[in-house]
Order: C-alpha cells, then structure tokens, then sequence
C-alpha cells in the first residue's frame, strides 16, 4: 500500500507544499496506485494514468500558468518535463512491489526497453537483479548514469 504521506514527499519538492494542500493531488494518486494490481495492470497504462493526472491538476489548479511556488520561496514554471519525471517517480512506488519471478521480470524489461522510464530501469537493477548478468546489470548502470540527472539515481546508484 502507498501511503499519501510518502506520494507528498515525493511531489513536494517539484510541486511546493503550498501546491499540494490545495488540492487532492497526493490523494488522487495513492488511490490510483493502491487500486491497481501491478501484476495484471499494463505499466505503460499507469504510466499514462499518473502522468495525465498530475498534468490536469496542475494544469487546472494554475489556470494554465503551470507556476507553482516552491518551498524555498521561489516561484518554478513546471515543464512538460519535471512531469513526466513525477509520473516516473510515483510508478517506482507501485513497481517495486512486483512479485520477483521470471513473468514479472519479462513485462518490466519490456516496458524498460519500450519506455523512457528511470523507474523501470531502477526496479531492474535493484529488485529484479538476480534474473540478470553482471553486464545487463552495468550496462543498466551506464545507461542511467548517461540518461539521467544525478539527483534522480545518486541515492540508490554509487
């Protein structure tokens, strides 16, 4: 189960506290990934799903201006960009919840290769690494290292 509190804590920084209490935003998107069964449910759907929801709801609750203020005081203009990084982030909650066998593993790398998702390449190196070589693995490594800001992979990647 995802908890609100943690969907906050991952939104907070892109979206400012301030954002988040205006609205349900965090509370939409732990029913959405508590009432899905990551199992059965095509990834790329709950992708879409989370990336449209935060899309609207900022999109509505900015009345088009996508400017949030952040909690540092600064006001950002949320891109298409840092949404699509939201969305990605929020998936990893309901990924890494996947049963560890060879199906599961099998649908993950076939989002993975489909799917610009840091979330599904982090779920196969850090869950999923057993049904892996030593060179899928580093090459998974390289690629988020050459594909992705550091803040997004320095925590769970050395």
């Amino acid at each position: 189960m995802v908890a609100q509190e943690r969907v906050t804590r991952l939104l907070q920084p892109w979206l400012g506290a301030a954002f988040l209490q205006r609205c349900d935003l965090a509370q939409q998107a732990a029913d959405t990934l508590n009432g899905c069964d990551i199992a059965q449910t095509p990834i790329a759907l709950l992708a879409k799903d989370l990336d449209e929801m935060i899309f609207h709801t900022l999109r509505d609750m900015t009345f088009g201006d996508m400017r949030v203020l952040l909690d540092d005081g600064r006001t950002m203009r949320v891109r298409v960009d840092d949404v699509d990084a939201m969305a990605d982030e929020l998936l990893y909650l309901k990924l890494q919840q996947l049963p560890r066998n060879p199906e599961q593993y099998q649908r993950l790398r076939q989002f993975a290769m489909t799917h610009e998702s840091l979330s599904a390449l982090r779920t196969l190196y850090l869950r999923f690494a057993a049904f892996q070589t030593p060179d899928e693995l580093d090459f998974i490594a390289r690629t988020v290292r050459c594909a992705y800001s550091p803040y997004r992979w320095h925590e769970w990647l050395q």
